[in-house]
């Protein structure tokens, strides 16, 4: 995903070469009126257009290093959270511990509890992590289709290794209607 905003370096740059190819073309148009300030024109516009694309490609790998050196492959920890499709169940919010420290929290709108209703998947927390043992905690509130509430603790140890590692905390109902389950699947 592509992120351009006025401090972005890349951004302005584009705006200042944009500028100065918008006004070499003011200048070339009044300079002369033959049919060469048509074809100025198309070449000078076909050179801007592959310079807005050199640039688009230097601010997505800026991106990725950018990505790369938060977040290296190898210690790269990703929590996504899940709701059973067609199920009443609505996460409130959901806040993740790990070691004992709080590093993630999120109260869900209603908008996204009906998308994870539907199949949807959040993405909660995405950090670095060493290889290793790690306590991790999470806790949820929620509601139900019956307006009944609820609240899920869950505390599992699990082991880092080498590379990339997914969690996903899954809600479904449970037997007992009033007590849904938190079910946490590492990939």
């Amino acid at each position: 995903m592509m992120h351009l905003s006025s401090k972005n370096p890349c951004w302005q740059s584009f705006r200042l070469l944009l500028f100065i190819c918008v006004s070499c073309l003011f200048l070339t148009g009044a300079d002369s009126g033959t049919g060469n300030s048509r074809s100025q024109f198309v070449k000078l516009d076909s050179e801007i257009q592959a310079i807005k694309e050199e640039i688009l490609d230097i601010n997505r790998d800026i991106l990725l290093l950018e990505e790369m050196s938060l977040y290296p492959h190898g210690q790269q920890l990703v929590v996504l959270v899940s709701v059973a499709p067609n199920s009443l169940l609505g996460p409130d919010s959901i806040s993740l511990q790990l070691d004992g420290q709080m590093v993630s929290e999120h109260r869900y709108s209603s908008s996204e509890q009906a998308a994870m209703q539907e199949g949807g998947v959040h993405r909660l927390y995405t950090g670095r992590v060493g290889e290793g043992k790690h306590q991790f905690q999470v806790s949820v509130t929620g509601g139900q289709g019956g307006g009944d509430a609820f609240s899920q603790q869950r505390r599992v140890t699990i082991t880092k290794q080498v590379g990339r590692k997914y969690l996903e905390l899954h809600l479904r109902p449970g037997d007992d209607p009033a007590k849904p389950v938190l079910s946490i699947r590492e990939w």
